[in-house]
């Protein structure tokens, strides 16, 4: 432990050191053009926030579960080589003679060298903050009052921030994940009768656009029923708490949009709520919502492979900042996966909605399903039918994700539509016609990976597939990731979180195309 602890801290050191060597080199660039000087500034202001976060880690390391400690470690090893890798290749373009100023004289021929190395450099800081984020979350997740302590001091530190702000941003999240009750947010919001809902073809979601002070504005709206046999009580209260913890959320790293009020639906004359409207907000940059499942039902042939492995790797984003915020999901499917195009990049924007199953992780479950095949299909072997065999926990959803990777995989929905939902042709019969579900269910299973090692090497790559047979087998005894429950039980859910980040968050973000 002692060892680990003296490593790390040296380790951050060299990052540290490393990081703040490349900003002076990309530094003595300021007299290039204006666009090798954007592309500074730009690298400036990513490696300010790798630093904080760094900063903070090691202030907090002591109180961190060995586990979630030696994940830190591979990463922050993982910094300092390319750190040291990117002033390598900047330095190899600067002269030996000085300036007037003492700033290091630029061949001016290699302009066009300059500014790919600078952005190479901004890409992999971003990869590595894309790698970084989902554990530095998970350890705002830990109940150690050192973490409080230390946000308020790097707060203090900092001065005033804009919203924005790094710290500002774990401040509000941790205060969220805690239930803060001095925590204002206007929760509960009227209904508005003039805003026309739009349905998004193939979602229980629909589209809205409202008129503001700021002018108008996009929202979705997702609706969360109340069930036959459900405590309303209790899911009024956690409808609450994922609406505060969701209006903090960050889309871009979370893959969640932010939630900006519930609407309670009622039947006439009743006091009860029968529904709740969740209505979330669409990123300025955002256009065009559709729901992955219309995608997948007529694949655009023009959507790139770096496209689909995008909207990949942001459906896993999602799912595991929904297990960081304590609830579990249980409804991943094409048809709760929303996608929009970004103004600002070729890529497209993958976000995770219909939490009309949501529950809190540890909060109580009725044991109760539906027979529809076309939701059954997701839904991992023991969760399946009017009556699932065993209470949801995180893992169902890791399995519910594998499916919707290996759709995304061979892009091809599973489900087509006629006058009702059917099997497509990638699924001949329905893989199975026994009465009992459980033994029906176990075979879809068995025939799902099966076709994950037949056809997704050659589409997605040997890594893309492996990543998917862990999901679909992750409840699997024989699987070292996640088969034993017990090694995955802890008070914060953390382990579960590092496992899922390394093995398959990690994996994904790590696939070059």
């Amino acid at each position: 432990m002692a060892d680990l602890t003296m490593a790390a801290f040296s380790t951050a050191d060299v990052a540290i050191k490393a990081g703040k060597a490349l900003i002076q080199l990309c530094s003595d660039y300021r007299h290039a053009n204006d666009e090798i000087r954007e592309d500074v500034m730009k690298i400036k202001s990513v490696w300010i926030r790798t630093e904080k976060q760094i900063d903070f880690l090691s202030r907090i390391w002591r109180s961190l579960d060995v586990q979630l400690q030696r994940h830190q470690d591979d990463l922050l090893i993982e910094l300092a080589s390319k750190l040291e890798n990117a002033i390598n290749q900047v330095g190899r373009v600067m002269r030996d003679k000085k300036n007037e100023d003492g700033t290091n004289k630029i061949n001016r021929a290699k302009y066009a060298t300059i500014k790919k190395t600078i952005i190479k450099a901004i890409e992999e800081l971003r990869e590595w903050q894309n790698d970084f984020n989902p554990g530095w979350y998970l350890i705002l997740k830990i109940a150690a009052p050192v973490i409080d302590r230390e946000l308020a001091t790097t707060s203090k530190i900092d001065g005033e921030k804009a919203p924005g702000d790094l710290i500002s941003t774990a401040q509000n999240f941790r205060k969220h994940l805690n239930d803060d009750p001095q925590e204002k947010f206007r929760l509960w919001r009227d209904a508005d009768d003039t805003a026309k809902q739009v349905p998004i073809p193939y979602s229980a979601a629909k589209s809205i656009q409202r008129s503001g002070k700021g002018g108008a504005r996009n929202y979705i709206v997702d609706t969360v029923p109340c069930l036959p046999g459900i405590n309303v009580e209790i899911l009024t209260k956690d409808v609450r708490d994922l609406a505060r913890k969701l209006s903090v959320a960050d889309p871009a790293t979370f893959g969640l949009l932010q939630c900006r009020g519930v609407v309670r639906i009622y039947d006439r004359g009743s006091k009860i709520p029968t529904a709740f409207d969740f209505v979330f907000q669409i990123p300025l940059e955002l256009k065009n919502p559709r729901s992955l499942r219309s995608i997948l039902l007529a694949p655009d042939a023009r959507m790139s492979l770096s496209s689909r492995f995008q909207v990949a790797r942001q459906l896993a984003q999602s799912v595991c900042y929904v297990h960081t915020y304590g609830f579990v999901h249980k409804g991943i499917r094409p048809d709760t996966v929303l996608i929009l195009d970004d103004t600002e990049t070729s890529l497209p924007a993958s976000f995770l909605l219909g939490f009309e199953k949501f529950r809190t992780a540890d909060g109580r479950t009725l044991l109760t399903g539906d027979s529809e095949w076309d939701k059954d299909l997701y839904r991992h072997p023991q969760r399946q039918g009017l009556r699932p065999e065993e209470e949801y926990k995180m893992q169902h959803d890791i399995y519910s994700l594998g499916i919707c990777l290996l759709e995304i995989g061979i892009w091809e929905s599973f489900v087509s539509f006629d006058t009702k939902a059917v099997p497509s042709k990638v699924l001949p019969g329905y893989v199975g016609e026994d009465k009992e579900e459980y033994d029906r269910s176990t075979k879809v299973k068995n025939f799902l990976v099966e076709l994950t090692r037949k056809k997704l090497p050659n589409k997605m790559g040997d890594k893309y597939t492996e990543v998917v047979v862990n999901c679909l087998t992750c409840l699997d005894e024989d699987n070292v990731d996640f088969g034993d429950s017990s090694e995955l039980e802890d008070e914060d859910g953390v382990q579960i979180g590092v496992r899922y980040i390394e093995k398959i968050l990690r994996k994904l973000n790590n696939i070059s195309m």
